[in-house]
């Protein structure tokens, strides 16, 4: 993202009339009011020319059309290999363009003299010009082993000796690219040797910044004492630099401990507000980074809501959205301005972002403050068939899921889902996360079996049905501590499940309990009305992943699921991680969850 590169410019200024000169560029004269001023044709060919032209012979190779005029070139006795370089890439340019293909080269009568020009060597361009033509002569279909491609490499080597470490990572992005050369993890050793050596240059964010992203070509104790140097020099980059250093991490994934709580604190400490589109990089690269910092989350979201205006794009805004929703960051005071926002820039919103407001209020469960005029734009815009059908069958499903969570879904919508050919085709499409969506499609069915729509074209046997944990399970979870407590007053074997509902929706642990506070038997009421002083209750766990950040609420999953089995005729009984200490004594445990039952079934009377 921050690649580094040579850089030519080439501007002419000419002044002419009432035209000023500022600097080098060309301040241009309207040319309406006085036809003479008009730009000839030449002028305009020679602002277009590319830097590399000095020579007749250069504006020739420049200015052709077709092979045949590009190759007379080579009849000139001045041409060198200089010139077989800038032919070599526009002919891969023609190749890329779709106008020529590798196999008219492979016919060309001068091919070899290009060649030999070549793999003589004599060049006289720089660095970047050497790295262009070795990717042009592999366009144009020369074996990764041929003389050519090794006579370019070798001079890449020898050229790297005389550049700075800036141009070292610059080739270090190029050969990330071209790995089938058969100098290739040659090339890349020398430049890893080089860098590691100098280590000392290493002083600019964009050369840090490379570092990081290429840090599987280093040694692992090098990373880490860079990030140790990093650490220190932290504090002297500006609150862009800072974050150019988070966004890497985050995308790279690399979660070095000491040197993200140096950046977040001097993130935090820096009394500059936060710009969108930093916002919206900080928050993407702590949730990648699972580095959810409280305070700097806090102020993020503060900073946006002073600085959302008509100017702001909505792509930035919609990429504030997905983040906030993948942290599961409920700041109610941001959502309400975004989407506030939102509504008042409806006709600069595009349709993508759009979705990703659904899909992270869904997270949240939250509704902002002008939900009704806002939902009323945006249900015509979701439930439009053809931008629908446009999405991959993922997102389709999210889509709809969401609907389901804001309890805004139709049945329409809910068929589109809820059929065997789609079924069959989001599992093709995404095997690797097959309960998830397994999980979404039970919740969708199960809300359409509550509302009792009617579902055409669906034979596949829902719900689908997940392998059930073992009460005795070895594992030292939350959950199972909870459930060993609740065996102490509900006997397992006879009294209480665990899984899922007959609709499919899980549950830690689900039993029949009388007024008295007296457990059921289960198989005595399979497909049987309860007495009426007994209800179903479902004990659901939520843990750290189930709970907003920012205000202790359950995530929009958690929330679906609590009304779903609310509906289903089940008292929801929620244990927060925060609230249920599995190191207490047993006898207090006993006692929490007894009191949490105890209240859902007072309310149940009620």
């Amino acid at each position: 993202m921050f690649r580094t590169g040579l850089l030519v410019k080439f501007g002419i200024v000419r002044i002419t009339g009432s035209c000023s000169l500022v600097q080098t560029s060309v301040k241009r004269c309207s040319t309406s009011a006085n036809p003479s001023l008009k730009q000839t044709k030449a002028e305009e060919q020679l602002l277009n020319e590319p830097a590399w032209v000095k020579t007749a012979l250069d504006k020739q190779i420049s200015s052709a059309t077709d092979a045949k005029s590009l190759l007379l070139a080579i009849k000139d006795p001045t041409f060198n290999g200089k010139c077989a370089i800038n032919v070599m890439n526009i002919l891969s340019r023609w190749v890329s363009e779709g106008r020529f293909t590798s196999s008219d080269f492979e016919k060309l009568d001068d091919k070899k003299k290009l060649e030999d020009l070549i793999v003589q060597g004599n060049f006289q361009v720089g660095m970047f010009a050497i790295l262009q033509a070795l990717k042009s002569v592999l366009v144009l279909g020369f074996s990764p082993s041929s003389n050519t491609v090794i006579s370019l490499e070798n001079e890449i080597l020898w050229n790297l000796r005389k550049r700075s470490v800036s141009q070292h990572f610059s080739v270090l992005y190029f050969y990330d690219d071209i790995k089938d050369t058969a100098m290739h993890t040659k090339v890349v050793a020398n430049i890893v040797s080089n860098i590691e050596r100098r280590w000392v240059e290493i002083v600019e964010v964009k050369d840090f910044v490379s570092l990081l992203k290429h840090a599987n070509h280093f040694n692992t104790k090098f990373i880490d004492k860079m990030e140790d140097v990093l650490v220190e020099l932290i504090e002297g980059y500006n609150q862009e630099d800072q974050t150019k250093i988070l966004t890497v991490l985050g995308a790279t994934q690399r979660r070095s401990t000491p040197l993200l709580r140096a950046l977040s604190y001097h993130l935090n400490k820096s009394s500059d507000k936060f710009s969108i589109h930093l916002s919206s990089d900080i928050l993407f690269a702590l949730h990648r980074l699972s580095f959810h910092d409280q305070v700097l989350i806090e102020r993020i979201c503060d900073d946006v809501v002073t600085q959302l205006n008509s100017e702001v794009k909505s792509s930035l805004v919609g990429s504030l959205l997905t983040s906030l929703g993948q942290l599961k960051y409920r700041h109610e005071g941001c959502l309400d301005a975004i989407c506030d926002w939102i509504n008042h820039n409806w006709t600069n919103v595009r349709y993508q972002d759009i979705l990703s407001l659904t899909l992270c209020l869904a997270a949240l469960d939250f509704l902002p403050s002008n939900w009704e005029p806002l939902w009323e734009k945006m249900s015509s815009l979701l439930k439009d068939k053809k931008a629908f059908s446009g999405l991959n069958k993922s997102v389709q499903l999210d889509l709809v899921w969401s609907l389901a969570i804001l309890n805004h879904l139709d049945s329409e919508l809910c068929q589109s889902v809820l059929n065997d050919v789609f079924i069959h085709e989001i599992f093709v499409s995404a095997s690797s996360n097959n309960k998830g969506i397994q999980m979404k499609i039970n919740q969708i069915w199960a809300m359409a079996i509550l509302k009792k729509w009617k579902l055409s074209g669906l034979t596949t046997s829902l719900p689908f049905r997940f392998p059930v944990v073992p009460l005795n399970s070895p594992k030292s979870t939350l959950n199972q501590k909870i459930l060993n407590t609740l065996s102490n007053f509900i006997p397992a074997e006879k009294h209480f499940r665990t899984g899922q509902t007959d609709l499919g929706i899980e549950v830690d642990a689900e039993f029949i309990m009388n007024d008295k506070g007296i457990p059921l038997p289960l198989a005595d009421y399979i497909g049987k009305a309860l007495p009426d002083n007994s209800k179903r209750v479902a004990v659901i766990v939520l843990n750290y992943n189930h709970l907003c950040k920012g205000k202790s609420f359950s995530t929009g999953p958690q929330g679906l699921r609590e009304r779903l089995l609310t509906q289903s005729g089940y008292r929801v009984v929620t244990v927060k991680h925060t609230e249920f200490d599995p190191k207490a004594d047993l006898v207090k445990n006993v006692k929490y969850l007894q009191n949490l039952i105890n209240n859902a079934m007072a309310a149940a009377r009620n």
